[in-house]
């Protein structure tokens, strides 16, 4: 549950387009500590560029034994190579549907962090969603180090 109170059964949260950044990511973060019936968690089209902070809390939260999110969406969201960096250890750990679609911010640099992510062995993601991301050689020279290693990934969202 949620901590026993209203949102105890809580499944979905959507909290899209609601210009959330680094405090709002933290604040959040924070209320989810007692959140185990938690599914989906949508923040897509907030602030996240300055984010690194509530980025890691929220990566905290997903690596406690008792969470189960399955799905997260942060699709234009401004995340950024440090971002991702302190986001990738719960989230890939914990959800099987991974957006990160259109963080136009997020270089080889960042898809090297997601890259040595994808490659563990506890790595749950089924779905990435990359599309929008400026993926070039290099770029793409790491993420394949990844999968080559992955063992959950069904689908790769790559596209324009």
């Amino acid at each position: 549950g949620c901590g026993g109170g209203i949102g105890s059964s809580l499944e979905t949260l959507r909290l899209n387009h609601n210009s959330i950044g680094n405090e709002g990511l933290l604040a959040l973060a924070d209320a989810l500590q007692t959140c185990t019936s938690l599914e989906t968690l949508c923040l897509s089209h907030n602030d996240f560029s300055s984010a690194t902070a509530g980025l890691g809390s929220l990566s905290d939260w997903l690596l406690r034994d008792e969470v189960n999110l399955n799905e997260l969406d942060l699709e234009y969201c401004g995340i950024n190579d440090g971002g991702l960096h302190a986001l990738v250890g719960g989230a890939t750990n914990q959800c099987r549907e991974l957006n990160l679609q259109r963080n136009e911010s997020i270089t080889t640099l960042g898809l090297s962090y997601l890259s040595n992510s994808i490659r563990s062995n506890s790595c749950r993601v089924e779905f990435l969603g990359l599309k929008g991301i400026p993926i070039g050689d290099d770029a793409m020279e790491v993420l394949a180090q990844g999968l080559v290693g992955n063992q959950s990934l069904t689908r790769l969202d790559l596209g324009d």
